[in-house]
């Protein structure tokens, strides 16, 4: 039988567990921080509330319209340039109908922070939700 000689013996690690009482602290305590951080900044940046819907239709101002309804609210826009039907429901907005060709508008789906925009070129209308803007999380 062979001996192991002196390199092969330091090499080896201790039978039992691999992670000391420190290691196991400084883990924990990483974690710990980590999630405070995350709910921190959450808690810091939330977003604002956005206060009215604003519709506009060529440039200029086809209505206002508060942004919390406890029922839905539609908007039937016809103009001379097309028709966009808008709903607005708690806090949310959406497009979800209109004669335009591309139907982007009905695709963007629905916005619901101060800032967002939905706009239909060939109809000339744009929707947009007004209040204090949030700021982006991701810059900070």
């Amino acid at each position: 039988m062979k001996k192991p000689n002196a390199a092969q013996a330091d090499s080896a690690q201790p039978a039992g567990d691999a992670m000391t009482r420190l290691d196991k602290l400084i883990f924990c305590v990483l974690i710990v921080s980590s999630v405070l951080s995350i709910l921190f900044t959450n808690i810091i940046f939330a977003k604002k509330t956005a206060d009215e819907v604003i519709v506009e239709v060529n440039g200029e101002e086809y209505g206002r319209y508060p942004l919390y309804e406890k029922n839905v609210k539609i908007l039937d826009v016809k103009t001379e340039f097309g028709y966009n039907k808008i709903e607005i429901l708690n806090g949310k907005v959406r497009v979800s109908d209109t004669n335009c060709p591309d139907r982007l508008e009905v695709k963007s789906g629905i916005i619901d922070s101060a800032g967002e925009m939905l706009v239909c070129l060939p109809n000339r209308v744009v929707v947009r939700i007004s209040g204090e803007k949030d700021v982006d999380r991701v810059a900070y």
